[in-house]
């Protein structure tokens, strides 16, 4: 999945939204999401070197706007100027570390979350 944002952006926010994959306790993950800590990390493509390093992000609950679509929610990070100052391929990752004592989850899963940095 790609990402795009200009050099020296903070917008869009980025999000990542959290897919129901059939399980029946999708609630009861969600409450787990909402008692976690959750930070998020980009690294450079070519040098490997990381240019945000487990920053604090956020959730967010998107409630439907009709009765045909349920609750969506979605792990956000917004970016400063700084983290944005440099254009470049980076990969992200979202970490969910969980309170409760059940480990945690690097988001997202299936796919690689390629975010890229474009010059003005």
């Amino acid at each position: 999945m790609e990402f795009h944002i200009n050099k020296k952006s903070t917008l869009p926010v980025l999000k990542l939204e959290l897919i129901r994959d059939g399980r029946n306790d999708f609630e009861k993950f969600w409450e787990m999401v909402e008692n976690s800590t959750l930070t998020f990390t980009m690294t450079d493509v070519i040098t490997g070197v990381i240019k945000i390093g487990k920053a604090p992000a956020n959730y967010e609950l998107v409630l439907p706007q009709s009765d045909c679509v349920g609750d969506e929610y979605y792990l956000t990070y917004q970016f400063t100027e700084k983290q944005t100052s440099i254009a470049g391929r980076y990969v992200g990752k979202f970490e969910i570390n969980f309170l409760d004592g059940s480990g945690k989850l690097i988001v997202p899963i299936k796919e690689t979350l390629y975010i890229n940095i474009r010059s003005e």
